[in-house]
């Protein structure tokens, strides 16, 4: 038995009193009274085993971050504190200067990108055109549209200090000319469609376009089906890991898989 199990049944054991408690306690695990706890309890897919950030990444633990305007993120919409905070340590450690963001929505991720890297970062970040017909050229599920409000896109990284280093472009990830972007990119963060004809698209040309010892990133393994297959898929093919505590997987460009 792990040492969380043994502690869960201790705590079980001592905190239990009545039958009353136990079926308090057992539903209180299963819908907890926190959303942020609820959340996490459907990170049900994928097939990959968590590995705490400092076994995939030895060293990282001693990488400091700074995050802005920590508390402006909407649950279940964007990345957690636990996840800003891996991704910028991650991007921070391995160097990266040349940084692709798929899905903008508000902007707060590109900020802090942007706050956690070298002057001489570029950072280009992808969003639908503000005058998209609403057509997606691959097939996606209606409940799987996580479009963003077309006014907000990026808003929180204009006019501040950091926008200097972020280029804000428009298209269909699935559609346009990567080619025509500031390649070969060290990092390519993929957070855009979730359905799984639009994140394989974007990993395949990830792969093709991040240089070899890049790093290719994931949001939502784990929470989405449709990403948790295709990160499983190229698990096959790469050497990916999932972080533990966090939705995000992390693939090595160029490393064979375990």
């Amino acid at each position: 038995m792990s040492n969380l199990a043994t502690r869960s049944a201790k705590k079980f054991f001592r905190e239990v009193k009545s039958p009353r408690d136990a079926v308090k306690y057992c539903w209180r695990v299963v819908m907890p009274v926190d959303p942020h706890v609820r959340q996490s309890h459907s990170w049900i897919w994928g097939n990959l085993p968590r590995h705490e950030l400092k076994q995939v990444f030895p060293g990282i633990e001693k990488t400091e971050v700074r995050i802005l305007e920590a508390y402006d993120r909407a649950l279940g919409m964007t990345l957690n504190i636990e996840e800003v905070a891996s991704l910028l340590a991650i991007v921070k450690f391995s160097g990266a200067q040349k940084i692709f963001e798929i899905g903008t929505f508000d902007g707060g991720t590109a900020l802090n990108l942007a706050a956690n890297t070298s002057a001489e970062t570029q950072i280009t970040t992808l969003d639908l055109p503000p005058d998209w017909d609403g057509e997606f050229t691959a097939d996606t599920p209606k409940e799987l549209r996580n479009l963003t409000n077309r006014k907000t896109v990026g808003q929180r990284f204009v006019n501040t200090p950091q926008q200097k280093k972020i280029t804000q472009v428009f298209g269909d990830s699935s559609a346009m000319d990567w080619a025509k972007l500031p390649v070969p990119f060290d990092t390519v963060f993929i957070d855009g469609c979730h359905s799984y004809r639009y994140v394989a698209k974007d990993t395949e040309n990830a792969r093709k376009y991040v240089r070899p010892g890049g790093l290719i990133l994931w949001h939502d393994y784990g929470y989405v089906k449709d990403v948790s297959d295709v990160v499983d898929q190229t698990a096959s093919e790469i050497k990916v890991n999932a972080i533990a505590g966090t939705r995000l997987a992390v693939g090595f460009q160029g490393r064979a898989a375990a």
